[in-house]
């Protein structure tokens, strides 16, 4: 394979996942949204983890929700579970490196919170543990998968939403999922504030 056609397998392959998303995951993104949405409204915060690039996003969706994303506004309450490595590191000396998320979740969360959580494979222990401390604390969970969505489908409730890519290659997963958490900002500013003049 030429490295031009690398460059436009990529960009075709992202194309089409997000012409999937567009079709398949509209109602979902505004459920997860609306869900999100009144966590904030009814003062409670979203929690976010993911495991590697995961976590990245993860991380970078909590900036655009302390500072903005498209419009001036209040910072919007949000914790990035992953963002602290000494925490990290000192939980999982400690306890158990699969209880990262969850103790912070135990110790943190409230039950008008929502986990917002990450995995390109569905199979992330610690985002498995995460999940099920949430549901421990009467939490609401929106979880953004791939492939078959792993264990993680399979432990969401009727009152959770899922918002699974479709794919196998975990690149092209995670950038999708970038896509879903732009999508899910720029709704909750929406909802919450309106449109620009």
């Amino acid at each position: 394979m030429k490295p031009d056609d690398i460059i436009y397998e990529q960009i075709g392959q992202s194309l089409e996942s997000f012409q999937l998303v567009a079709e398949q995951l509209d109602e979902l993104l505004h459920h997860g949204a609306e869900l999100l949405t009144q966590a904030l409204l009814g003062d409670g915060k979203i929690l976010v983890c993911g495991m590697g690039s995961s976590a990245a996003n993860g991380q970078g969706f909590v900036t655009r929700m302390l500072s903005r994303f498209e419009l001036e506004r209040p910072g919007l309450p949000a914790l990035a579970l992953s963002g602290d490595g000494l925490l990290l590191t000192g939980i999982s000396h400690d306890t158990n490196p699969n209880d990262i998320y969850a103790r912070q979740i135990r110790t943190l969360g409230h039950p008008n919170d929502v986990l917002l959580t990450l995995s390109s494979t569905g199979n992330a222990p610690p985002v498995i543990k995460a999940i099920q401390a949430a549901h421990e604390m009467g939490m609401r969970v929106v979880a953004l998968t791939g492939g078959s969505g792993g264990d993680i489908a399979t432990l969401l409730e009727d009152n959770d939403v899922e918002l699974r890519v479709a794919a196998d290659k975990s690149g092209l997963i995670q950038l999708t999922h970038h896509l879903l958490l732009n999508c899910l900002g720029e709704l909750i500013e929406h909802q919450l504030f309106g449109s620009e003049p």
